[in-house]
């Protein structure tokens, strides 16, 4: 009941209104269903008052704002659109179809609508909001930061603006501050799905595996199809070495979205974490038939080519790893270690040589080529090598 309460005081506060003198029959129970939380029914209702009314903004704006909590954007913005050019750019109707083009990749579309409606009106929490969200599709964080900040100071009491800032305090590694952010976020709306794994997000980047896990529980428990929730709960027990329950969420997250790569690739690397590469090989194939250009899709089978003793296979890897990014130190220690299996001393010594360059303290690089010189008895070059690895990686925070 919190979260339907909060949400009505936010449409209100945004000049969002499901008062009206006079409602049709349809649009009186689709507000009361709404007021259960009912909300499938409520868009049903809703959908009938506007096909016995066409031109009622009450049920555009109710089925619009409806529309938007279920997450179906696409209806969301093409109600709102038709609301907005009847009634010549209302607010509330540039709102809900600012958030929907948000959804649907036209973010610049929002920020235009938000930018003209306040050359001629003061700005409030909401358009501030807007607009923050907005840069966020964008990718401009620090203004996305900017108008979430704003959007605080002129409503310090509305949530999502603290869900947004806190996602952007964490992708930029703020982690004490988007961790207050979204302690406050979940103070005021404490069952959103969505809240809860972004926390889960940030106390997994602050090493705290364990609160990590209890806020994915968290978030599951709320949304048990939750795609995202899923397939990060698998790599949590990846990292934990609690392999079996790694695959079983990750195997669900792949039946919910059997297209994207990235639970195969993860599925791959708990395989390989725990020792079981031959079972990894399927699943990071799988990945890259889906992705055929992801870098760190190659290093996941060239590092299971080699603990498989298949050096050839994964010299290939290497080397397609190397073709996307020639810069990238792990292709360089992947290669070499490739190079080196299949007894190529000279071409990995030259590999390591040029990774050093353009990576200088990457300490691995050492470490390789100290082994190298140390199997071939030359122990003086090995012991250089040791210790400027064990330099590096002390510097390492």
């Amino acid at each position: 009941m919190k979260k339907l309460i909060t949400t009505l005081v936010l449409l209100l506060a945004a000049g969002i209104t499901f008062c009206q003198p006079t409602l049709s029959p349809l649009e009186q129970a689709g507000t009361d269903l709404y007021k259960q939380g009912k909300m499938d029914e409520a868009i049903t209702s809703f959908k009938k008052a506007l096909v016995e009314n066409p031109q009622s903004l009450y049920s555009m704006n109710a089925l619009g704002n409806l529309y938007l909590m279920n997450t179906n954007y696409q209806d969301a913005y093409t109600v709102a659109d038709k609301g907005f050019k009847l009634t010549g750019g209302a607010p509330n109707f540039m709102v809900v179809k600012a958030k929907a083009a948000i959804r649907i990749n036209k973010a610049q579309e929002a920020l235009t609508m938000v930018d003209d409606y306040l050359k001629t009106h003061q700005p409030d929490f909401m358009m501030l909001f807007v607009k923050g969200s907005a840069y966020n599709v964008l990718g401009d964080r620090q203004q996305a930061l900017t108008y979430f900040s704003q959007s605080l100071a002129a409503n310090p009491d509305f949530p999502d603006a603290y869900l947004g800032r806190g996602k952007d305090l964490d992708d930029i590694g703020r982690y004490p501050q988007a961790l207050k952010d979204l302690d406050k976020y979940i103070s005021i709306r404490d069952d959103n799905a969505t809240a809860y794994y972004y926390r889960a997000l940030v106390y997994f980047h602050s090493k705290n595996l364990d609160a990590a896990l209890g806020d994915c529980n968290k978030s599951l428990e709320l949304s048990p199809k939750y795609f995202e929730a899923l397939e990060f709960r698998g790599v949590l027990y990846t990292d934990l070495k609690q392999t079996d329950k790694a695959v079983a969420d990750l195997n669900a997250a792949i039946a919910l979205a059997p297209d994207l790569a990235v639970s195969y690739y993860h599925l791959a690397g708990a395989y390989m974490y725990a020792k079981q590469y031959d079972k990894g090989l399927p699943f990071i194939n799988r990945a890259i038939e889906i992705i055929p250009n992801a870098q760190e899709y190659f290093w996941i089978r060239c590092r299971l080519y080699l603990y498989l003793n298949k050096y050839t296979e994964a010299l290939a890897d290497a080397q397609k790893a190397m073709a996307l990014d020639a810069k990238s130190p792990d292709s360089f220690l992947l290669l070499a270690t490739a190079q080196y299996n299949l007894d190529k001393y000279d071409e990995a010594l030259q590999v390591i040589a040029k990774g050093l360059v353009i990576n200088p303290d990457y300490y691995l690089l050492y470490m390789l080529r100290a082994s190298m010189y140390r199997d071939k008895g030359n122990n003086a070059l090995a012991d250089a090598d040791d210790q400027k690895a064990k330099q590096l990686a002390g510097n390492i925070k």
